[in-house]
């Protein structure tokens, strides 16, 4: 007999359609730039507050879709590339 633990409910409220929306045209957007977009340069291009370009690739690193890579010799934030995980 096999016992799974109870799946636990989904804490907050559901995202609207629009915050979905954003995050897969932000996938999108570092899926076609391989070699890396910004925070503000993607923010520019969508016509955003950085505070939501942030919180989007928040979302998308936790979901493992999208990861930072510092410049080199930095550790500045407004130096960080985002780049979309590769998919298997």
């Amino acid at each position: 007999m096999t016992v799974t633990a109870p799946q636990r409910p989904r804490r907050g409220r559901p995202r609207p359609a629009e915050t979905i929306e954003r995050d897969r045209k932000i996938l999108a957007m570092l899926r076609a730039n391989p070699d890396g977009l910004s925070r503000n340069a993607i923010a520019e291009e969508m016509d955003l507050e950085p505070v939501k370009t942030w919180l989007a690739l928040d979302r998308l690193r936790r979901q493992d879709l999208a990861r930072k890579i510092n410049a080199e010799g930095s550790q500045a934030d407004k130096d960080a590339l985002w780049v979309a995980v590769q998919e298997d």
